[in-house]
This record gives structure tokens, C-alpha cells and sequence, in this order.
């Protein structure tokens, strides 16, 4: 007798959770489905009663990162209003930094995820303008779209790029790497609202 289709929902869901922490955590190459379904409590034969490959589940697991990495910085912002700085702070943060399995998969995976298939760059592509947009909705209005754009642009560079090398250097150096980070930003979006 088949499963309800509410079951199988629910179990396709612990696989991309599973997935989406320990891609982001360990990396696409180093994770295996059998360690996938293993982290998500279920036998690895069970696998392809929901996807086709391993591919298949990356691209859904980038969108399911993703949401949970929204949640993660909120929850870093600690109650304040969601702005551009507020929300670039809390990702240049020691707490994201420290824990690539909760935070942003174009961090902890981008270089990888270029190399993937068709299938698992669109997704990479959707998520990349997904926070780009995020992050120009937070921008006051007032703002020309081709500034918006500009700032957003450069804030996520700065974003990413800030997390990506942090996790790269030396515990005691990673502070002040990101309170630098955080500084160009406060910097570089005060002036860019002084020109405007």
C-alpha cells in the first residue's frame, strides 16, 4: 500500500533540510546521498522515491538554505528594523561566520554550486537575485533604481566575500576582518547617501 501523499511530502522535506544543513556545512562533494538520508533518519535506498539525482536535491536544497538563512538573520538582527546596514551586520557576524550549516548557501557553497549542472546554477542564479531584491527593498526610497541596484550589488559582494574569507583566516584574525567589513559598508552606504 502507497504512502499518503502528505507522508511523502513530509519525508521529501526532512531530505532537503538534511540536505541544505550539511551541503552548507561540509560542501556539496564531501556529502553523499547515503549521509543525506542518514542525517535525515531514513535508509538510503529511499532516495530516489523522491529525486531523480543528487543534483535534484541541491537545487532544492539552495532554495530551502536560503529561506532558513532569512530566518537565521533575522533572528541575528535581534529585533531591530530590517535595513540594509542592520541586516549586512548581522551577516558579517562571528555567529554566521561560525556556522556555515545555518547560514547563506551562496557563502558556504557559491564556488562549488558554479561548477554544478544547469539545474543547480538556475538555482544559485534564483537565490543570488532573490537577496539581491532583499536587499534593495531595504534601501529607503527616495533612492534611484540604479543606485538601489549599485548598493545592493556592492553590499552583497561585500557580504559574501566577507564571509567567505573570514571562514578562510585564523580564529583570532576573523574579527577584526569583519569589523572592517562592516566599517567599508557603514562607510561606502553613507556615502553613497550623501552623493544622492
Amino acid at each position: 500500500m502507497p504512502w499518503p501523499k502528505e507522508r511523502k511530502a513530509q519525508t521529501r522535506d526532512r531530505i532537503v533540510d538534511a540536505a541544505a544543513s550539511a551541503f552548507r556545512e561540509a560542501g556539496v562533494e564531501q556529502v553523499g546521498v547515503a549521509e543525506v538520508m542518514r542525517r535525515a533518519g531514513l535508509t538510503h535506498g529511499g532516495f530516489y522515491a523522491h529525486f531523480d539525482s543528487k543534483d535534484d536535491l541541491l537545487a532544492e536544497a539552495i532554495g530551502r538554505a536560503m529561506a532558513d538563512s532569512n530566518a537565521n538573520l533575522d533572528r541575528l538582527r535581534g529585533g531591530s528594523p530590517p535595513g540594509l546596514l542592520e541586516t549586512a551586520t548581522a551577516y558579517l557576524s562571528a555567529q554566521h561566520t561560525g556556522h556555515p550549516e545555518m547560514g547563506c548557501a551562496i557563502a558556504a557553497l557559491g564556488p562549488e554550486l558554479t561548477r554544478g549542472g544547469a539545474t543547480v546554477r538556475q538555482s544559485l542564479a534564483r537565490a543570488i537575485r532573490k537577496r539581491l531584491d532583499g536587499l534593495i527593498a531595504l534601501i529607503p526610497g527616495g533612492v534611484s533604481q540604479e543606485r538601489q541596484r549599485r548598493q545592493a550589488s556592492g553590499t552583497l559582494a561585500c557580504m559574501v566575500g566577507g564571509v567567505v574569507l573570514a571562514r578562510g583566516m585564523k580564529q583570532s584574525e576573523r574579527a577584526g576582518f569583519l569589523a572592517d567589513c562592516r566599517a567599508f559598508l557603514r562607510e561606502a552606504v553613507a556615502e553613497a547617501d550623501a552623493v544622492e
